[in-house]
This record gives structure tokens, C-alpha cells and sequence, in this order.
């Protein structure tokens, strides 16, 4: 019998789609995760040569001694490489504090940029940077021409090469040379650097606050390349804007003031030339706001923390102001003291006037020319307690302001030259003294006050907060006591005593005081010198 078999179904031997797509995701993912393993294994074993190569970098580089406290290298979601208690601090000068610490960074990049060369990077973060300059050494000018120095052979290319970097709050220190002085702080809100590692000029932007006179400061230029030998040589140049500086800060003065200019140089020696324009500049003492506008030339020497002023030229309303000093530390003392020799060829008393007195309208008005030292000490007292001040005066064609002021000398300036009935209607003065200011009193030596017909020197002293007056002196009169009394009985009587005050080259000299203040001031005879025989 036959059987009827029935026949078996063949087995493919090609996968299905399907079989295809989970060949090819379990395929994926075996190799997803060699991937990461490798990487993981990688960056592992790449976290201590990572570690290795920054301290070494920042210690060749900087011919330093670096110390790093954490080191950590992450890979998801990006590559970041953070570190804590970076401290590192030049050979040979444990005398003063680390070039620079950092409280803790962060460095983010990609994969390939960690595994390329040099080592690439995208940003770098600093957290709590404190940079301390030391001060130049004696060859200071000649590390700093062969680091500005475009044609000099430089340094090898950087292994590490971060794109931007970034920094909140952070700290600058000009250490001085000389032992007990201050140095030079400047509190750095926000600093921005592009391609840190390049040996090359650091494009950089910067934001600051002056503590006094407190402000705020915008600046943007080029740093390095960086002075391994002496890094207060290290090139930086670039411009400034000062804003909204509140003058009031500085106990004394008043007033908004706004600054620009350029700057050029080292760290340790930074030339600088600027502007300033300061609308309601004041004294507190008479609370006249007055236009200021300076033009100045100054370096900023970071061997000893001081400034000098080259040359300043301002215009204090209508009268320009020719200066040139120095602000300089004193060892043991906190602050700095302003020194400047100051010049006036052709100003107006009028300004000075109205800067140191309390009036709204000056009384006297006419040309001054004027030198002085100026010399302001720190301290927390008043500017006008602290400032000192010593100098001449030579004013000239001056008219006292107020008309009652105007006739009465007239009418002396008549009597003394022997004709009182025919007063001017106006009466140029003259004046010429010495003068110092110390503890808010000033004092005239010398002074020579002349109007047609009359001379009066005087000395004494004047309160600028009591406004008192305490002034004594001789009055020389061109006519006789009988010729100025204006005729009539009273002449004829005074003839017997015109010989008593008759001196040479003047028909009558008496003795004065002047006492009182500026606005009630009290001028008489000084009896008891007049009677007294010489």
C-alpha cells in the first residue's frame, strides 16, 4: 500500500527584517556601552595625568610651585574638570603672599577636545581668585621690553588651551617694595579672558569698584604675554571708563564725577593718561557746586604702590589749574597722601572764593595768580582739617561785589589822597601775601591790600568754618590825618598831631586791627600802638 507522506516545510537560512533590527540595537548597544566603558577608563586613568599636566603647565609657565588640593574630571553631560585650593607661588619669594589662589574652578569642554592636543577647552570658571604682583626687580625695565617685545622668541605653544574664561569677584594686589606700605587693591566684580594658554596678547574685559572715591569701573584691553622672570613685568594696555563716582565718599568734597582714558604699560608700572568732568564739584565747608574738568598724565608704579602725577591740567570754572605731585604710602600708615605743587597763571579769585566760602556770591572779584603746595595726609577728618597749604597770592584789578562795600572805598580812597570830595564811584584793589592753611585756619603773612591814596598790610589768621577774623596791621595813608578829616574846624585842629604819625613816604601811617567775622567785620584803630612812642 502506498502511503501518502506529507512534506516537511524548509528552514530559511535568511534572517528576518525583524531579526535584522535586533541583531543591529543589541549590536548598538554592545558597543554603546565598550564605548563608554572605554571612555569611563579612559578619563579614569586620564583624571591624574590631567592633574599632572596643570601643576606642571602652571609651574613651568610661571616658574612656580603650585599646590592642588582636589582634582576631579567628569564626562556627562559635558566634560568638565574641577579643582579646589589651587595656590601658586613664585620660587624664591616666600616673602610675599602666592602669585595667585583660587578657591575652586570649573573647566568645561568636550571629549575630543580632552583627548586632542593641546587640550582644548570651551570655558574655565573661577571661584574666590586672588592675584598678588610682586613688586620689579632691579632689571624690571628689561624684562618688560623682551616681553613686549613682538620679535622676541617666545615661550612653546601652551598644552592646554581653554577659549573663554570667566571670574566673579576677584582680587588684584600691587605688592610694594618697600616694607609697612599698603599695596594697591582693586576689587575685580567680573573679568572676562579669550584664548587663555595662547602665548600671544590676552584679550580681556573687566569690571571694578573704586572703594573711594567709590565707582564704578569698565575696562577692556590686552594682558601679556606673561613675565616668568619678574610678572610685574608683564605687558597690559588698554582704555577705561570711571562712572557715577560719588565724591562724597572722601569726607570733605562733594560731586559726581565721570573719567576715561587709555593706559599702557606693565603690571608693576602702568602709564596712564585720562579725563575727568565733574559738573557740581564742592566743598562741604561752603556747599558751592562749581565745574571741574581735569586732563592728566600719571603712572601707576607697582614696585612700591604710588602714583605720580606727570602733569594735570584743570579748569575749575573759570580758572585753569597747572599741577604735577605724587599720591604716595607712608610705612605703618593705612592711606596715601596727595603731594602736588599747584599753579595758577591767570584764574579768578572769584572760583576760589566761592569753592571755600559761605556765600553764593563771592565778595571780591579780579585776576589771581597763585602757586602753593598742596599736601593732603589720610585720615578719616574732613578734607579742610586734613589739607595743608602754603603759598603766595598776587591778586589784581580786584572790585568788592557788594555797593556798600564799593562806597566806602571810595570815599577812604578820596580822604586818603587828600581830595574827600570827590570820591570814585568804583576802587581797584590789589593784593599780595603769603598764606598757609593748616587745621582749617589760614593764615597771611605780608599781606599787601592797596586802593589810590592807601596801602594796608596786614597779618593774622582766618577761621574757614567760624569765618572769624584776627588781623592787625598798619594803614598808610598818602595824605595827612588833618588833609583825609575833609577840611573845615576838624583839620585845623588834627594839623597838631599830623607830626606824630607822619612817616617816611607816607603822609600818615596808623595802626589797624580787624576783627569780627567775614560778614560783620569790625576794622578800627589800635589805640594803645598809635600812643605808644617808637
Amino acid at each position: 500500500m502506498c502511503a501518502t507522506s506529507r512534506s516537511r516545510p524548509r528552514r530559511s537560512n535568511t534572517i528576518t527584517p525583524r531579526g535584522w533590527r535586533i541583531v543591529r540595537w543589541v549590536t548598538a548597544a554592545a558597543g554603546a556601552a565598550l564605548v563608554a566603558l572605554a571612555i569611563v577608563a579612559a578619563a579614569g586613568s586620564r583624571t591624574s595625568t590631567l592633574r599632572r599636566l596643570v601643576i606642571d603647565t602652571l609651574a613651568e609657565r610661571l616658574d612656580s610651585e603650585v599646590e592642588l588640593q582636589f582634582f576631579g574630571v567628569d564626562l556627562f553631560p559635558t566634560v568638565t574638570v574641577r579643582g579646589e585650593g589651587l595656590s601658586v607661588r613664585l620660587r624664591g619669594h616666600d616673602d610675599v603672599p602666592p602669585l595667585f589662589k583660587v578657591r575652586s574652578f570649573a573647566i568645561k569642554g568636550g571629549l575630543l577636545g580632552l583627548l586632542s592636543r593641546p587640550r582644548k577647552f570651551n570655558s574655565i570658571a573661577l571661584d574666590g581668585l586672588e592675584i598678588n604682583i610682586p613688586p620689579g626687580g632691579p632689571d624690571f625695565k628689561a624684562h618688560y621690553n623682551r616681553a613686549a617685545d613682538p620679535n622676541a622668541p617666545g615661550q612653546p605653544s601652551s598644552p592646554i588651551h581653554i577659549e573663554r574664561l570667566e571670574s566673579a569677584d576677584a582680587i588684584l594686589r600691587l605688592i610694594p617694595r618697600r616694607a609697612g606700605k599698603e599695596p594697591r587693591e582693586f576689587l575685580i566684580h567680573k573679568l572676562e579672558m579669550e584664548g587663555v594658554g595662547i602665548e600671544s596678547r590676552i584679550p580681556f574685559r573687566a569690571e571694578l569698584t573704586n572703594p573711594i572715591p567709590r565707582g564704578e569701573i569698565q575696562t577692556e584691553g590686552r594682558f601679556g604675554p606673561w613675565s616668568r622672570a619678574s610678572p610685574g613685568a608683564t605687558p597690559v594696555d588698554g582704555k577705561y571708563s570711571f562712572n557715577d563716582v560719588d565724591l562724597s565718599t572722601i569726607k570733605g568734597i562733594a560731586g559726581t564725577l565721570a573719567s576715561t582714558g587709555e593706559f599702557r604699560g606693565a603690571l608693576g608700572r602702568i602709564e596712564v593718561k585720562g579725563e575727568t568732568r565733574t559738573p557740581d564739584f564742592s566743598l562741604n565747608i561752603a556747599k558751592n557746586a562749581l565745574p571741574l574738568t581735569t586732563t592728566f598724565e600719571a603712572i601707576v608704579d607697582g614696585t612700591d604702590g604710588d602714583t605720580y602725577l606727570n602733569a594735570v591740567n584743570a579748569r575749575l570754572r573759570q580758572t585753569p589749574i597747572v599741577a604735577k605731585g605724587a599720591i604716595t604710602g607712608t610705612p605703618g600708615v593705612k592711606g596715601r597722601t596727595v603731594q602736588l605743587h599747584v599753579k595758577i597763571a591767570d584764574g579768578r579769585i572769584d572760583d576760589l572764593l566761592l569753592l571755600a566760602v559761605k556765600s553764593p556770591e563771592p565778595m571780591l572779584s579780579g585776576r589771581l595768580a597763585l602757586h602753593t603746595d598742596f599736601v593732603l595726609p589720610p585720615g578719616k577728618e574732613d578734607v579742610v582739617d586734613r589739607l595743608r597749604l602754603a603759598g603766595e597770592f598776587d591778586l589784581s584789578s580786584g572790585q568788592f561785589r557788594d555797593p556798600k562795600v564799593q562806597e566806602k572805598l571810595g570815599g577812604m580812597s578820596a580822604r586818603a589822597s587828600g581830595d574827600p570830595g570827590d570820591p570814585p564811584e568804583r576802587v581797584a584793589t590789589e593784593f599780595e601775601g603769603k598764606f598757609k592753611l593748616a587745621d582749617g585756619t589760614l593764615s597771611l603773612a605780608a599781606l599787601k591790600f592797596r586802593i589810590p591814596g592807601a596801602a594796608v598790610h596786614l597779618d593774622g589768621t582766618y577761621g574757614l568754618r567760624s569765618e572769624a577774623l584776627a588781623f592787625d596791621g598798619t594803614l598808610r595813608l598818602q595824605a595827612t590825618i588833618s588833609e583825609a578829616a575833609g577840611g573845615g574846624v576838624r583839620s585845623v585842629l588834627l594839623k597838631v598831631v599830623d607830626p606824630f604819625f607822619k612817616k617816611k613816604g607816607a603822609g600818615t601811617v596808623l595802626p589797624i586791627k580787624v576783627r569780627g567775622t567775614r560778614e560783620h567785620p569790625k576794622f578800627g584803630l589800635d589805640v594803645m600802638k598809635a600812643l605808644t612812642p617808637k
